[in-house]
């Protein structure tokens, strides 16, 4: 104190002081970067997934109503089967049979592939071919299954 006037005190200006802990405004920025690569990265393979899901949504639906056609045709009579030409079957969007017809969403075609074949045990068999379209008449698989005549 010099002649009765005290110094001002100095005020601490972007200087860290011992035991202080913080973080840098850059090593913040840098974080936030980081962290919103990531998020940007899990958000754009959001769109593949949906996609695979919905595709294997579809193909479960179509193998449910193939399932019940082949059913249904292998509990059929030998002759009826091979008689048939070709034979249309309507599916709700859940791949059962539907109670209106406002909610046929696929359609199978089961089409004999050829003539029946008989082997050397003289056993008749039918190739039928199933085709499945959605509403759209878009493609939604096809299979090809072999009715055996088993004389009964």
């Amino acid at each position: 104190m010099l002649l009765g006037f005290e110094a001002p005190k100095k005020r601490r200006t972007g200087i860290r002081l011992a035991g202080t802990r913080g973080f840098t405004l850059v090593e913040v920025v840098l974080a936030l970067g980081l962290c919103s690569f990531a998020i940007l990265s899990l958000v754009s393979l959001m769109p593949v997934s949906l996609n695979s899901a919905r595709h294997a949504l579809e193909i479960s639906r179509v193998s449910k109503a193939f399932q019940k056609v082949t059913s249904e045709l292998t509990q059929s009579q030998f002759a009826n089967v091979a008689a048939m030409t070709t034979n249309t079957y309507q599916f709700d969007y859940d791949g059962n049979v539907p109670t209106n017809s406002a909610d046929n969403y696929y359609t199978i075609l089961a089409t004999i592939a050829a003539s029946p074949i008989t082997n050397q045990s003289s056993t008749s068999l039918v190739r039928v071919k199933l085709e499945a379209r959605t509403r759209r008449e878009t493609n939604a698989g096809s299979t090809t299954i072999t009715i055996c005549d088993m004389g009964y």
